[in-house]
């Protein structure tokens, strides 16, 4: 899963890198103005192209190396079912099946059919034998013809790639799942979705100083409708980035997974800090993350900035690989001498998780940045499978 994801992203910046130079075929469609990003409701595509400028969206298939014929065909049906929720649907796929068949090329003859010929989806191929995420090379096997209409809704998209997080402890998210599971089968009224119920439930706990945050301490929020709002929105993305919940509250297979695991040996317990930690890392794609800090960290070299400035140009470098999107403002703020924010809170969940190494009660270290757990992300990932 998790290689399929480091790989979709790499063609992901690779595209971005081709629209911002203006590119041939890109430029005849797209702006310089693009940025990769993700949506994670239905039909969940497993990246999204923006194009700032136009208004428009390419929502990608990404196929891995050494699958069946039927397995891409499927790949090209998802495609062109992106198309009814954003402007364009793109299948990225090897240029061989698992047993030598050329596939790239059945599929674009498919595309090149006179019944298909306004559907607005593209096809990219590239190399097994060569393909890696430091090499993800592409053809554009079958560029796109050009969107007629408007696609009749256009699918939300999320502010960032990867999942964001802000102070939700291991307890409070376990039992947000337990009220979001018994709400599920509460057959309560649908003028409110479960996980407003579920929330209005976990508020109470929170008000009565029944949670702890993760620190150990009683959590306390000021019981006001705005601190209400903001702290439901924060609670529910990080449980929807990471694929526990649906955007209404029902528990996905991987919440009722964590929320087994987290009943079985408590909040606190080793088992359910893995099983966020591994969430985090696939599904909310904090690994990819990670693999684009530790590449930004290669290139610095031995004039290694301090911390504000380490930051200031991580944002750069991701913004420059199309992770993020373009920021006009962002140089005058910091010129203006504002405080960073920039993966404030990310540090604080990676040092919780134990995913990177602390220096004292920072997780900065002068000369080398951050340095990542690789040895424990192997070890949950295997775990994955």
């Amino acid at each position: 899963m998790n290689t399929h994801d480091v790989l979709a992203y790499a063609v992901a910046t690779q595209a971005v890198e081709r629209l911002r130079t203006a590119v041939s075929p890109w430029n005849t469609l797209f702006s310089a103005d693009a940025y990769v990003t993700a949506s994670r409701v239905w039909p969940v595509p497993d990246f999204v192209i923006v194009d700032n400028a136009n208004g428009l969206q390419i929502a990608a298939e990404f196929k891995p190396p050494q699958q069946t014929k039927r397995e891409y065909l499927t790949g090209l049906g998802q495609a062109i079912a992106y198309s009814l929720d954003f402007h364009y649907g793109l299948l990225v796929l090897p240029e061989i099946a698992d047993d030598g068949y050329r596939i790239a090329e059945h599929v674009v003859h498919v595309m090149k059919q006179n019944t298909m010929h306004d559907v607005p989806v593209g096809v990219l191929s590239y190399d097994p034998a060569t393909f890696s995420p430091h090499k993800p090379d592409f053809t554009e096997a079958h560029f796109f013809s050009k969107r007629i209409s408007a696609p009749p809704h256009v699918a939300q998209l999320d502010s960032s790639f990867y999942a964001k997080w802000r102070e939700m402890s291991p307890e409070e998210s376990l039992r947000l799942l337990k009220y979001c599971y018994e709400e599920m089968g509460s057959g309560a009224a649908a003028t409110s979705t479960i996980l407003t119920r579920a929330f209005g439930r976990l508020w109470i706990d929170i008000q009565s100083g029944f949670l702890r945050h993760w620190g150990g301490g009683t959590r306390r929020y000021q019981d006001t409708v705005k601190m209400k709002g903001n702290v439901l929105k924060n609670y529910k993305n990080f449980l929807f980035h990471i694929g526990w919940i649906e955007s209404d509250g029902a528990l996905t297979k991987g919440g009722l997974e964590a929320l087994h695991t987290g009943t079985l040996y408590g909040a606190g317990s080793r088992p359910f800090l893995d099983t966020t930690a591994t969430a985090v890392l696939g599904e909310g794609k904090h690994l990819i993350l990670f693999n684009a800090i530790s590449e930004y960290q290669d290139t610095v070299g031995g004039d290694f900035p301090e911390e504000p400035k380490w930051l200031e140009n991580l944002e750069d470098f991701l913004e420059a690989k199309g992770l993020l999107k373009r920021n006009p403002e962002r140089s005058a703020v910091a010129v203006a001498g504002s405080t960073r924010q920039f993966l404030k809170a990310e540090k604080q969940l990676w040092r919780q998780l134990e995913l990177i190494k602390p220096n004292g009660p920072r997780v900065f270290h002068r000369g080398r940045g951050l340095i990542f757990n690789w040895s424990r992300i192997a070890e949950l990932l295997k775990s994955t499978g």
